[in-house]
């Protein structure tokens, strides 16, 4: 359940804001002295490590719903959150007490205010994932599923100490101007935190991505591991209340008719990928998980915000953080399996102006979409001018109807009184400013 009393979270989030170095800064120095001076909680927990481009977050959540299954203290660290900050930190599936965040807070503020000139302090990212790792270890969990930010080997997350298992999820294009411009050079950045030794598991695809992987895994030492040559998925149900799906793995499982609550085609990849992960990690690291503990975990799992159905109005409404065009593509594909025969779609829209807009719009392209209203979300510089939105969106899509409302609850307004079924995607940042107006 997300706390509805959140203005608690934003104060300490803006306080964060002042305090920190602004923008997105690469490197680990600084990150690396604040988290000495804090004692190094990084290095008191093990740690499964979650890199990707897409569907990090709900394979990160699945695998910490099934490790807490197995009756292991797990904490989950994700990024972004939706509606306030304290989601992205969660014990055990719940949410972390306000008042341990403001003690941690106080405590990293202080120690960078005593040691770090004021040009030269970490990032707003760096602060925050201080913080948990700190939480992390004062509530002695005994493991932490953590997500990575952006990239891998300049990612403050990477600065984790005792990572029993590194899991990436896809990769493809995203944040060029930071990780590269093709899918291997990125594949570098993220395959750099690959521990000597230790177990590491991908997705897999394309050819040239698998070879930097295996490479990688080579040179560390590490038991690497490709689901896609290991394991075999079979689908057997995909409807709007979640998937049903068989897996079968190379260390001889074979588990009939795993159930996830996780709706959207795609969420079959990412809930068994978590699954394999887990069968990696029952394997000298974690005993106590085994096939009851995979499938509880699985069922139980939750992650808001991608292909979630809620009912608004007496309409279906699809909420999903597709923000590039893979993650556009596996919306798509979701919603041709889900969408009832001959129903229109209307597309509540808003995208961040260094996303590759035209590339993930024309993964929508063989919908049946009457309507795309494009939006902006509020007070975010990044964010699209909905007006400009529009012209690319006339563009890809000349048949449809095109509106422009800049107002969030206008925008919203606007969709749900159309028939059709309402898709609202486009952005993380635009489905946490949904979700405020819904009061969720």
């Amino acid at each position: 359940m997300i706390d509805k009393d959140y203005a608690s979270y934003d104060l300490m989030e803006q306080d964060i804001s002042v305090v920190a170095s602004p923008g997105i800064r690469p490197g680990l120095s600084r990150m690396a002295k604040c988290l000495k001076l804090l004692g190094n909680p990084q290095d008191k927990f093990k740690a499964v490590h979650v890199l990707g481009t897409n569907g990090k977050g709900s394979t990160a959540s699945s695998l910490a719903s099934i490790l807490t299954a197995s009756g292991l203290k797990t904490a989950l660290y994700t990024s972004p959150h939706l509606i306030h900050m304290g989601e992205r930190l969660r014990i055990d599936g719940f949410l972390v007490e306000q008042n341990k965040w403001q003690e941690a807070w106080e405590e990293v503020k202080s120690i960078i205010k005593d040691n770090f000139v004021a040009e030269d302090r970490p990032t707003a990212f760096e602060l925050i994932t201080a913080v948990c790792f700190l939480i992390m270890a004062r509530e002695n969990v005994d493991v932490a599923v953590v997500e990575a930010g952006m990239g891998g080997r300049l990612d403050a997350t990477n600065l984790l100490g005792n990572v029993a298992l590194s899991l990436f999820t896809t990769i493809s294009l995203d944040h060029t101007s930071y990780l590269g411009t093709t899918p291997s050079q990125i594949a570098h950045e993220k395959f750099a935190v690959i521990r000597p030794g230790a177990k590491a598991l991908y997705m897999g695809g394309p050819d040239d991505v698998e070879d930097v992987f295996i490479a990688r895994c080579m040179k560390m030492l590490a038991e690497g591991h490709i689901f896609s040559r290991e394991c075999v998925v079979r689908p057997r149900h995909l409807s709007l209340d979640g998937v049903v799906y068989d897996l079968w793995t190379s260390r001889g499982n074979c588990f009939c008719a795993l159930e996830t609550r996780l709706a959207g085609a795609y969420q079959t990849q990412n809930t068994a990928l978590a699954a394999f992960g887990a069968v990696l990690l029952s394997e000298n690291v974690f005993p106590s998980i085994n096939r009851k503990s995979i499938r509880d975990g699985l069922l139980s799992a939750r992650w808001p915000g991608r292909f979630e159905v809620i009912r608004l109005n007496g309409k279906t409404v699809i909420l999903d953080g597709a923000h590039n065009p893979d993650g556009m593509k596996a919306l798509a594909v979701s919603l041709k399996s889900a969408l009832p025969a001959k129903e229109d779609v209307v597309i509540l829209m808003a995208m961040m102006k260094d996303k590759d807009i035209e590339g993930a719009l024309e993964k929508l392209e063989g919908l049946p979409i009457r309507k795309i209203i494009c939006t902006q979300v509020p007070g975010l510089q990044r964010s699209k001018q909905a007006q400009e939105l529009a012209i690319i969106v006339q563009e890809v899509f000349p048949r449809s109807i095109v509106a422009i409302e800049p107002e969030l609850q206008r925008a919203l307004d606007e969709a749900t009184k159309d028939n059709g079924f309402i898709v609202i995607c486009g952005s993380l940042y635009l489905i946490g400013a949904i979700k405020k107006i819904m009061g969720s």
